[in-house]
């Protein structure tokens, strides 16, 4: 999505998706603390004040993120949103196709080498300050007081720093196939923590996940949880195959998982 979008509308590159989710985003793209972002009222009035944030993988806010909040927000009736942490520069969804969509199959090296300087000019201490700004401003410019924060992939590093010791700017935190994340993060953690895993994930391995899972099991006054799904690789919570039921129906798990741990937490 570029920077300066037509205040409510979705531009053409905002329904661009390599494999986009069926429906059309219902609903609007808004300026909050000058990011594009997109927004989906809730329906729900008793939950006004609370809201969950979801922070995009690289591939940024196209299509898929903006059906997944719509689906979210119509399950919880929470006010929903997704900004844009890239100012209209993410990475392109075509390069999906270089990327495992099933357990056993091995990356395309295209992908890994077209990466590297985009990660730089979007690193770390350039998008968290965004993400920072961003929460700051929603609690100020839009009354909110609870807040979920969601990550998927790179997100997924943002709300463990989110809900950190060091930040602690939100109130509950889902984590994606979360990656670039370590033991510190999980050391760290403040808030109620949840995960969606897949089943086979280079960035948030099996070995990894079971030493998150004794970390936080060690911290009983933090509820937490971990989701793993079957017949996944990375990027099935956010970029799903729309035409293999097995990876749609755990894209609904990890949706569902946000909703419940939204209406527990918030």
């Amino acid at each position: 999505m570029a920077s300066g979008t037509t205040e409510g509308k979705l531009d053409a590159c905002c329904l661009t998706e390599y494999r986009p989710l069926p429906g059309t985003p219902s609903g609007q793209i808004i300026k909050i603390a000058g990011i594009d972002t997109y927004h989906v009222l809730g329906k729900d009035e008793t939950s006004k004040g609370k809201a969950i944030v979801l922070l995009t993988d690289v591939f940024g806010l196209t299509k898929n993120p903006c059906m997944t909040a719509d689906e979210v927000s119509d399950k919880s009736g929470f006010d929903v949103y997704v900004p844009d942490l890239f100012n209209g520069d993410p990475i392109a969804s075509s390069l999906l196709k270089d990327m495992p969509e099933v357990p056993g199959e091995n990356f395309v090296g295209k992908f890994v080498t077209s990466i590297g300087p985009w990660m730089f000019k979007h690193r770390q201490a350039v998008t968290a300050p965004i993400v920072e700004k961003f929460l700051q401003a929603l609690r100020s410019e839009k009354a909110v007081t609870r807040i979920e924060a969601v990550g998927y992939c790179l997100g997924g590093l943002h709300v463990m720093l989110l809900g950190g010791s060091k930040l602690h700017l939100v109130d509950a935190i889902v984590g994606c196939h979360v990656s670039m994340t370590t033991k510190a993060h999980f050391e760290e953690l403040q808030v109620p923590a949840a995960f969606a895993c897949a089943q086979e994930d280079n960035q948030f391995s099996d070995a990894f996940r079971a030493e998150a899972e004794q970390i936080l099991a060690h911290k009983p006054e933090i509820p937490s949880k971990f989701l793993v799904t079957h017949g996944t690789v990375h990027g099935f919570a956010s970029r799903p195959n729309p035409d293999n039921p097995v990876i749609m129906k755990a894209y609904t798990q990890a949706n569902d998982l946000i909703v419940e741990w939204a209406k527990a937490h918030l």
